[in-house]
């Protein structure tokens, strides 16, 4: 799989279908599925892990209470989940060698 700068969904489905050799929509689905098992994951606070790609982790900071900057006021920030990616080695020294 060749990485190509910044490039828009259409053109990133037809290129990895070409790699594949499916059609478009069957990879759109299979793209679409691995995103939401990795949602789903982070949604549970769970790790999740792709040998030779990387790990996505999460971490869920809890509500606080603040000033915001803005305007002044003391306000209730909700809690949030954010997400980390990772690079795995293959990942890294396949980047590094191109």
């Amino acid at each position: 799989l060749q990485l190509i700068a910044i490039m828009d969904h259409k053109t990133f489905i037809s290129g990895l279908a070409r790699q594949l050799g499916k059609d478009n929509d069957k990879t759109d689905k299979l793209t679409q599925a691995l995103t939401q098992a990795i949602v789903d994951a982070a949604s549970s606070l769970d790790s999740v892990a792709i040998p030779g790609f990387g790990r996505f982790d999460t971490e869920k900071k809890d509500e606080y209470i603040a000033i915001d900057e803005a305007d002044g006021q003391t306000k209730l920030f909700p809690p949030s989940i954010s997400m980390t990616f990772s690079p795995g080695t293959k990942l890294k020294n396949r980047l590094s060698h191109e």
